[in-house]
């Protein structure tokens, strides 16, 4: 009896010291698994902000290349000190408020109408995808062949037309120019949010429409009580993607505009471009794309913070 009760209490012991060296080689294999997949990101990912963070914190101007003090934040009180970054500042947060606005109406309203029966509205459905299947420097040649002042096709057929006397110079004007970017990028991003929403719209039970209906509610309370309740958390998506995207434009600007006339389209990403590669210092470079980063991640978690607060209340 003696014998069998030790066998009994030592089982436990023997088996967790049978088990633990297959776990200890199942652990060690699972992190040998997925070791050239860290080292990817290490590579690629890891490395380049490290280096980013001491061509911040350092002097690195491409004119004296064999002198690089240690600055710490120098470069970034620079920056924030400096006109240009005020004047691009305010660029920035009027271009992204414009396109949050507008890319939110046109996936509204156009993702309304898609919701409706009928073949039309089945083929554009597919094909309002289109502009987003094209490249954004593509979008952005496309865009600057039709507002060209020359021989642009939007010029030609408001003159056709009779709305303006000659051809507009939508370039060369600073009130005109971030106009045209705010276009093209809602021609660009506008699908995406159309067909969110239209997804959105398509799980809306049928039976509160009719209800409310019945109940004599017209159309705008329809829209107020039943369809913004359920487009609310998609709205929200839509705003964190497209104030990031807003803030980090530069193909748009490269292409159609390259942040002129004068400064009236140089955007905080246009500014960078020009601090690395026109006045060839990277330290004020990297320190701009860091406050860049940091302004839209704090954004970023305000609108997740927002998410949070729908999720709980809803």
């Amino acid at each position: 009896m003696a014998r069998a009760n030790s066998r009994q209490r030592l089982g436990p012991l023997i088996l967790g010291r049978a088990t633990a060296r297959p776990r200890g080689r199942l652990q060690w294999y699972a992190y040998l698994s997925i070791l050239p997949a860290l080292c990817f990101v290490a590579l690629f990912a890891v490395y380049p902000v490290a280096f980013s963070v001491r061509l911040a914190t350092h002097r690195y101007v491409l004119t004296d290349p064999h002198n690089h003090p240690f600055e710490g934040l120098r470069n970034v009180a620079e920056v924030l000190g400096s006109y240009y970054f005020r004047r691009a500042g305010l660029t920035t947060l009027t271009f992204t408020a414009s396109v949050v606005a507008s890319v939110l109406a046109f996936g509204v309203t156009v993702s309304h109408y898609l919701n409706r029966p009928g073949r039309l509205a089945g083929f554009l459905r597919v094909a309002i995808l289109l502009p987003w299947a094209i490249p954004v420097v593509m979008a952005g040649i496309i865009w600057k062949w039709i507002f060209n002042g020359n021989y642009g096709v939007l010029n030609a057929l408001l003159v056709s037309l009779g709305l303006i006397p000659s051809y507009v110079s939508w370039f060369g004007n600073p009130i005109l120019a971030p106009l045209t970017l705010v276009i093209a990028h809602v021609w660009k991003w506008g699908p995406l949010a159309a067909i969110m929403c239209l997804a959105t719209l398509q799980a809306v039970p049928r039976d509160l429409y009719e209800s409310a209906h019945i109940d004599g509610g017209s159309g705008w309370a329809a829209f107020r009580y039943i369809t913004l309740p359920f487009l609310r958390p998609t709205l929200l998506i839509l705003l964190i993607l497209e104030t990031v995207g807003g803030f980090v434009t530069f193909d748009l600007v490269y292409v159609m505009t390259g942040g002129g006339p004068g400064d009236a389209t140089s955007l905080l990403s246009w500014f960078a471009y020009a601090e690395i590669f026109r006045f060839l210092d990277l330290g004020k470079g990297a320190a701009l794309a860091f406050i860049i980063a940091a302004v839209t991640l704090g954004l970023s978690l305000v609108y997740v913070r927002l998410l949070r607060l729908e999720a709980l209340y809803s």
